[in-house]
């Protein structure tokens, strides 16, 4: 009997030794079940073998494919997959079916799980893409310098502060190993309640805060307390939660960082912890001095003031503004009523709350219409320069000092501009006009400019600021929490991702807008698409459509397309250029571009044998200020720029300019004049952030002779001019 067991014993060694050995080669082939299932087998051969030898083995062999079996199907229940939307055929490359044979998953059919429903086809009318370009097998494959990419590891950075724990694994990571290592990548790295999910934080966030981010914090806390009557305020029970999130529903909260992170040349930028826990704080602020008016009009009508603490600032965009600039306004407005603890509200003329998710759990941000809608005739308004008289006379009254005490002014504007262009008055960014502000109920403003940078020069402002954005990018933080795409516009975005190649190793964006119309786009277009050409190809961004004429060998760059070994990722080969896809997504109101590249490409294969595929959605030539779908179509186009690992844009465009800062892209502007003695095609911007067009760059403070005069510059070193081909007269914060 001792032989019998001995003998059976070095059969079962040699079994799963042997069993191991095969599954080692077809691990690439499989699915995450199909490894689940073969596992599995072999672990319950080994555990009826073992019962032979030793009940105790076999108890804990028992134990310990009961614990894989709960590890397998965990990322199964906690993290759903969207349904995949099938692709016309047209957009199918050749990499779909290499991605199979690496993988053995069929990328156009829908995986197991559930997800937001498919959008209706007709959303996605007007999409084009070209057809598949493949080069001869035969040719050689040298290739262009795409940008190095970093050490991407999605599992451990795709976890923003604002995102759900139950929804930290990319929807479409191809295995199951992979859902479930960046699910516990993403759990590890989770602050204790995260914003707009729990609606807490555990007090391990503030304790570690700048001091400057903990006082502002507290100066929140306070105003809350004021304004509930000196009690503290009751947290939203769960069921309140849950139902202001069926109310106000948004995908985008939990998919988009995801989409950002599992980006494979662009460095995941992480949300600021300390913006994350005051926002948290600002909105029970919000919820507290909203939800006990139950009029808002009527409240200000009345003149009324019973809710102590409570003030507000009402934010407009001017008519018209395009999308870009309404987003650049409304995230400028936001960031200067966190710092004065004012309740920022939109009126209906800002149509922007109608497309992106409510920011604030357990409130709107929406003005009611109640008895008179906003903006309230300038009646009821001290006007701009009515405002600065008030604090002249203030000022001299009190001897050249403003007091914490009443004001006669219970609302006013500070808005000064002409033609289109509106933004703050140059006073507002003074120290005692800001002092008088804070005895002041409501505030208007209306603009379309990014004043954000400027607030920078506002002494009690700037140590806030710069502890609340380390990296200085303030606008990438603000517009990535707060204005989120509501759901219509997310499912549109998600099924034009979902249309391209699952293993592009490139995503190029370009954004193309002729300020003046059709008249400047006949004179220009045929230089600014050689340009943007020329740009792509000269910086690595598009392959060479024809033999290339300068050495560019395979060792330039590497490749982090192949997924199934990361320890295989040489492209030394012909064959592995094969498999490399270059995804160009362009928004134009014209597709002369979109027709040009296409024909290069088709007429001309990159002699590497790379593939390129080329998407376009609105090609109307005119552009709608004061449609809602023209608005959700701006912001589909902004947030697939924004998915992009390099995107080209024009100078001068606020929808490029919001695009890059929500993808935080250092962007290629398209060259449109000669810089330091060169006519480049294109050149790298400066920064990240949106460049502020039209600043009076030298302050005029009567009351604050110190600063009175100074230029922005001398007071802000990282505050510098806009590049001349961006703008002539601009200015923007240098981002690290």
């Amino acid at each position: 009997m001792m032989q019998v067991k001995k003998k059976m014993w070095l059969i079962l060694q040699f079994g799963s030794c042997n069993m191991v050995n095969m599954l080692t080669p077809l691990r690439r082939g499989m699915g995450g079940k199909q490894l689940f299932v073969a596992l599995a087998c072999s672990s319950l051969l080994l555990c009826s073998l073992m019962v032979l030898f030793n009940k105790k083995d076999f108890t804990s062999a028992g134990t310990q494919l009961e614990n894989l079996v709960k590890q397998a199907s965990l990322p199964q229940t906690v993290v759903p997959v969207s349904s995949r939307v099938v692709p016309p055929a047209e957009v199918v490359t050749s990499a779909v079916a290499s991605e199979q044979q690496q993988t053995g998953i069929d990328p156009l059919k829908p995986l197991v799980g559930t997800g937001a429903p498919n959008i209706n086809d007709q959303v996605l009318a007007g999409v084009s893409s070209d057809q598949e370009i493949v080069a001869p097998a035969d040719q050689p494959a040298p290739s262009p310098s795409y940008n190095q990419p970093v050490d991407h590891q999605p599992a451990a950075s795709a976890s923003p502060v604002d995102q759900p724990a139950a929804a930290s694994a990319a929807t479409d990571q191809p295995t199951v190993a992979a859902a479930l290592d960046q699910s516990a990548a993403s759990s590890a790295n989770q602050l204790d309640g995260t914003h707009g999910t729990s609606g807490s934080h555990g007090e391990s966030i503030t304790t570690t805060l700048p001091a400057a981010a903990e006082a502002l914090i507290q100066k929140l806390r306070a105003v809350t307390l004021q304004a509930n009557g000196g009690e503290p305020v009751q947290s939203l029970t769960e069921s309140e939660r849950n139902s202001w999130h069926q109310k106000n529903p948004c995908i985008s909260r939990e998919k988009l960082p995801l989409r950002y992170a599992a980006r494979k040349f662009e460095k995941h930028v992480d949300a600021s912890p300390a913006w994350d826990a005051v926002l948290h704080e600002y909105e029970i602020l919000h919820q507290t001095c909203t939800t006990k008016v139950q009029d808002i009009s009527l409240y200000f009508l009345e003149r009324n003031t019973s809710i102590a603490g409570c003030n507000y600032l009402v934010c407009d965009a001017v008519v018209p503004s395009g999308l870009g600039n309404k987003i650049l306004i409304t995230a400028s407005c936001l960031v200067y009523a966190v710092l004065t603890q004012r309740v920022l509200l939109l009126p209906s003329t800002n149509t922007l709350a109608d497309i992106v998710c409510e920011p604030f759990e357990g409130s709107s941000w929406k003005v009611n219409e109640g008895s008179i809608g906003f903006p309230v005739p300038s009646a009821f308004w001290l006007s701009t320069e009515q405002f600065l008289s008030e604090v002249d006379s203030s000022v001299g009254s009190h001897k050249g000092a403003i007091q914490d005490q009443a004001t006669a002014v219970h609302a006013t504007d500070v808005t000064v501009g002409g033609e289109w262009r509106f933004q703050p008055h140059n006073r507002f960014f003074c120290s005692t006009e800001q002092k008088f502000l804070r005895n002041v109920t409501w505030v208007h403003l209306v603009g379309n400019q990014h004043f954000l940078p400027k607030l920078f020069v506002i002494p009690s402002f700037r140590t806030t600021l710069e502890s609340l954005f380390p990296s200085r990018m303030v606008l990438t933080d603000v517009i990535r929490h707060s204005m989120l795409p509501v759901d219509s516009v997310w499912q549109q975005v998600d099924q034009v991702h979902e249309m391209q190649p699952d293993r592009a190793d490139q995503h190029l964006g370009v954004q193309i807008h002729y300020t003046e119309g059709h008249l400047q786009y006949e004179t220009l277009h045929p230089l600014w698409e050689m340009r943007i050409k020329q740009c792509a190809l000269d910086n690595g961004m598009l392959p060479q459509h024809r033999q290339p004429t300068r050495d560019l060998t395979s060792s330039q760059f590497t490749n982090t397309s192949s997924e199934s070994d990361p320890d295989i990722q040489s492209i030394d080969s012909a064959a592995s250029a094969v498999n490399r896809t270059t995804t160009v997504f362009i928004t134009s109101l014209y597709d002369t571009f979109e027709r040009s590249l296409r024909s290069d490409y088709m007429q001309e294969p990159p002699a590497n044998g790379e593939h390129v595929t080329v998407v376009q959605l609105n090609k109307r030539h005119d552009q709608d200020f004061f449609s809602r779908e023209e608005d959700e179509q701006a912001l589909v186009e902004i947030i697939l720029l924004s998915l992009s690992d390099n995107i080209i844009v024009t100078p001068g465009s606020t929808l490029g300019s919001v695009a890059h800062a929500y993808g935080a892209l250092q962007p290629w502007v398209i060259a449109t004049q000669v810089i330091e003695g060169q006519q480049a095609s294109c050149f790298k911007g400066q920064t990240v952030d949106a460049c502020y067009h039209i600043p009076e760059k030298y302050l005029s403070c009567p009351h604050d002779l110190e600063f009175s005069g100074s230029s922005v510059h001398e007071l802000v070193p990282y505050i510098t001019d806009c590049l001349p081909g961006e703008h002539l007269h601009g200015i923007q914060l240098i981002t690290l």
